[in-house]
């Protein structure tokens, strides 16, 4: 298997660290218009960084730990053994906490303001309603959590694949 495959965590932390870093730029031109607040930029980009780059970063080092070649091999929502549980728990925990900031901690409000200048154009005077924000993010996570059981379960593994798991070193 090509390299990519197994530092492919590493290589999607990367690239949404540079995410974060075009949205510090946009978020900066709506805290100088007052749409939202400094301390409510820096509290999302925070926890944006801990859920899109520590995230990717945490199954990375799992993957290499369990010595797989693959990011396929992390059988997400399968709890056979600690590496398999380790993925599915950061993937729920990952679900859950976004659901309850949405739903429970004033998410879809927030970003209601701020998601236009987030997006690729900026459009930066654009609003949405946070209703529309809580059922665009709410049906992202149910499809992601419904297509990853059907994934794994129809996915065939190639036979170049090792996710075997490296046996405890020492």
């Amino acid at each position: 298997m090509p390299w990519i495959f197994r530092y492919f965590w590493f290589v999607g932390a990367a690239f949404m660290l540079v995410n974060v870093l075009i949205w510090r730029r946009r978020l900066a031109v709506i805290v100088a218009q007052g749409t939202a607040t400094e301390r409510e930029a820096s509290l999302f980009l925070r926890w944006t960084t801990a859920f899109f780059v520590g995230g990717p970063l945490l199954m990375g080092i799992v993957g290499l730990m369990a010595n797989w070649s693959s990011p396929f091999c992390a059988g997400f929502m399968q709890f056979t053994d600690i590496p398999h549980t380790l993925v599915s728990l950061i993937t729920v925990s990952g679900w859950v906490a976004l659901l309850w900031w949405i739903w429970r901690r004033g998410g879809a409000e927030f970003l209601a303001r701020v998601a236009p200048a987030l997006d690729q154009r900026s459009a930066y005077a654009k609003t949405y309603s946070p209703r529309v924000i809580r059922l665009i993010i709410t049906t992202a996570v149910l499809i992601s959590s419904v297509g990853v059981f059907f994934a794994q379960r129809t996915m065939p593994v190639l036979p170049e694949q090792t996710c075997r798991i490296a046996p405890p070193a020492g």
